[in-house]
């Protein structure tokens, strides 16, 4: 987003912190192709600049010299890549029933990972703060940041303002977790956020504007605006389960007519069985299977409807569908259901809207909030290879 005015001047110290993060981000998004000389083509800084952040980038264990290249005429170019045997960074998720860690390198290769059920009255502060020592523990590196995703509005001090869901009031998560983690940096993330996060981790590219549609107990959205989270002033965006759609259904939050009174998952799902899901999803035409399709389909129009008025605010053409529905067995057909409305209102000249699946599925969570520790310690989101995709592989801490 284009800043329109600023309060205070720029000092030294805070042009050379941009530098830094440009000429990190630089190296990064090169994967180790990228010698000090395309670091100065490719940020525009000048040479004895690059070369100074590159040897205090080094010093700090965040980049690493990862090769020689030989060239037809002169030296050969010394390749640069992140240095991804020191740093490690925890992302959590609290999620409905569990509890999820995964512990990263630098460059995004899930290392470990831990799912463990939890209460359902409170966030379960022991038991994330037990996870990310276990975490720790056997780590070669040392753990540099913690990112936790949960529900509900999330200020950036980290306490969770509301969870309607849940229960949750102004609940101190993140100053309280890193008492109980030995003074570790915990940043605390929206679990929309999170997702938009790791599609713009995953990116190669460097996507700028990403909206993560989250649907599960409720519905929310994250919104990354011009490569920048937007979070409004009182860190409401993306609130969008609580639009009123005209129903006269009442919702948990105590209004009448909110989105999530058709479209959250509960919602939708009913009281279908599994069998009835899967006899409505082989084309089955019994009663079950007709009341959860007519669900399914109300609820798809009011998406359709919520992301027609998106794009024509915030000028997006594609979507991402997170959450717990998004690997749900109802997930598919609402999203075609969506796709289906969505390509009967595209205006001439404008691109078809889509909505699609999140990148990473399961693993977009603790991906995303461990984005977001990177984030807040460094000051860029870093793109990293989708090495989490193989999650299922690695071993539990």
């Amino acid at each position: 987003m284009t800043q329109l005015r600023f309060t205070q001047k720029g000092t030294k110290s805070s042009l050379r912190a941009r530098n830094d993060v440009l000429v990190l981000q630089c190296v990064a998004a090169g994967g180790g192709r990228f010698s000090r000389t395309d670091v100065i083509r490719e940020t525009g800084l000048p040479t004895a600049t690059v070369s100074e952040i590159v040897a205090d980038l080094i010093e700090r264990r965040l980049v690493r010299e990862a090769g020689r290249e030989a060239q037809p005429v002169g030296k050969p170019r010394v390749l640069l890549d992140l240095d991804d045997a020191h740093h490690r960074f925890v992302g959590v998720q609290v999620a409905n029933e569990r509890i999820t860690a995964s512990r990263f390198t630098l460059n995004g290769h899930m290392e470990a990972t831990e799912t463990v059920s939890r209460p359902l009255d409170a966030p379960a502060l022991t038991q994330v703060a037990d996870m990310v020592h276990r975490m720790a523990a056997p780590t070669p590196g040392r753990i540099t940041g913690v990112g936790v995703a949960v529900p509900g509005i999330v200020g950036d001090d980290g306490v969770i303002r509301a969870a309607v869901n849940y229960g949750w009031h102004m609940v101190s998560l993140g100053h309280e977790l890193q008492e109980q983690c030995d003074g570790l940096p915990v940043h605390v993330v929206n679990d929309a956020n999170a997702v938009a996060l790791s599609e713009v981790a995953l990116s190669t590219d460097r996507v700028n504007t990403v909206v993560v549609l989250w649907i599960g107990t409720g519905i929310g959205a994250g919104i990354v605006l011009d490569g920048r989270l937007y979070h409004g002033g009182a860190f409401r965006s993306g609130e969008i389960g609580h639009i009123d759609i005209g129903t006269s259904l009442r919702c948990h939050c105590g209004l009448i007519g909110c989105l999530e009174t058709v479209a959250a998952q509960p919602t939708i799902r009913g009281d279908a069985t599994d069998q009835a899901v899967a006899r409505y999803l082989a084309g089955g035409d019994d009663q079950d299977s007709r009341a959860l399709g007519e669900r399914v389909g109300r609820a798809a129009k009011e998406i359709a409807r919520l992301l027609s008025t998106l794009a024509g605010t915030l000028d997006v053409t594609e979507f991402i569908l997170g959450g717990p529905l998004a690997g749900d067995p109802l997930g598919p057909p609402l999203m075609r259901a969506v796709n289906d409305l969505l390509a009967l209102r595209v205006m001439e000249g404008f691109e078809q809207l889509v909505l699609r699946s999140s990148t990473l599925g399961t693993h977009s969570l603790v991906f995303g909030a461990a984005a977001h520790a990177i984030r807040q310690e460094l000051g860029v989101v870093i793109t990293m290879p989708a090495g989490a995709d193989e999650a299922g592989d690695v071993p539990a801490a």
